[in-house]
Formats: C-alpha cells, sequence, structure tokens
C-alpha cells in the first residue's frame, strides 16, 4: 500500500513539474522577446521586453483596462538601459537601468521609471521606487499594429522612445 501512494505522489510531482516546466518554455511562443536599440553620438539607449500579440482582442481600455498598471510588454518586466544620463519626457534621468511601465490612459499615458528590476511576471512595481513618472498624450496610430512594438527613430534633438499596439501609439522624447 505504501509503495502504491508513493508511486501515485511520485507520478503528481513528475506531471506537475512537466507542466510548469511546459508552461515556462511556451510563454514567451505567445510575446516572443524583442531588443530595441538606438545608438548616436553619446545617446545608448536598449529597451528589453516582450512583444505580445493582439489576437483579435480590444486591448486598450479592454484587454487593459485603463488607468491601471501595465508592465509595457509580457512575461519579465520590460528593462530600459541608458548608457549616459539623458532627458526622458523633459526629466533628467541617471545613466542604469530602470524598469519600464505605464499606466494608459485614454487621452494620456503616465510612462514610469522605476528603480525595481528583479521581479518577474505580472507584479506591480513598488511605487516608492519609482524614478520619474511622465504624462505623454495618446495618438491614434493610423493602421492596427497586431504585434506590440517599440521603436527609437532619430529626430533633430536625439529621438523618440514609441511604443505601438493596436490602433495606440505613445511617443517620449529623449535627448542626451
Amino acid at each position: 500500500m505504501l509503495k502504491k501512494i508513493l508511486w501515485v505522489l511520485g507520478s503528481v510531482v513528475i506531471l506537475f513539474g512537466t507542466f510548469v516546466m511546459y508552461g515556462i518554455l511556451t510563454t514567451k511562443q505567445h510575446s516572443p522577446p524583442g531588443l530595441a536599440t538606438f545608438t548616436q553620438n553619446d545617446l545608448n539607449i536598449k529597451v528589453d521586453y516582450c512583444r505580445p500579440f493582439k489576437k483579435g482582442r480590444d486591448v486598450f481600455g479592454d484587454l487593459l483596462p485603463y488607468d491601471t498598471y501595465w508592465r509595457t510588454g509580457a512575461n519579465e518586466p520590460t528593462i530600459i538601459s541608458f548608457g549616459q544620463d539623458v532627458v526622458f519626457g523633459g526629466e533628467t534621468v541617471k545613466a542604469g537601468s530602470y524598469r519600464l511601465y505605464t499606466v494608459p490612459g485614454q487621452e494620456m499615458w503616465t510612462v514610469v521609471l522605476n528603480s525595481e528590476l528583479e521581479k518577474w511576471g505580472y507584479w506591480e512595481p513598488d511605487p516608492a521606487l519609482d524614478v520619474l513618472r511622465v504624462e505623454v498624450p495618446s495618438e491614434t496610430y493610423p493602421c492596427c499594429q497586431e504585434q506590440f512594438v517599440i521603436q527609437f527613430p532619430q529626430t533633430e534633438q536625439g529621438t523618440e522612445m514609441v511604443l505601438i499596439w493596436d490602433d495606440v501609439q505613445v511617443k517620449v522624447p529623449i535627448t542626451s
């Protein structure tokens, strides 16, 4: 009888472990990793993030309710790194790496850099560790963007971090 119980418990542990590993290994298939970079003169920026798909869903206001925390991607926290001090949305930021999160609104978004980097998954960061918060307008994107993307087009002063998903785009100016 003891052997049967041990065999059943062992089987349950193996099945559970297999299920957990399958979930971890396939999660990134649904939201694959992305890397956005910008390098020009003394301005070096890197964003490491995961890129979820729209999949026919209404994204902002439904999948991601307005005025609530979003990790600005999927899976791990989105991490933005600056090779030198920058002006991010009009605010000075020291060189280093930060957790990037946003609070989408219908007309304005709050874009936040937070010093907490280590937590994985959907955990709201500790707002006491926010390094800065900037407000930027939300714009209509002319064509539906199926997969979330972060881009850094060059501007006269430096670049803009552009977040695009579904029919929404948000731009944050960045200069050195």
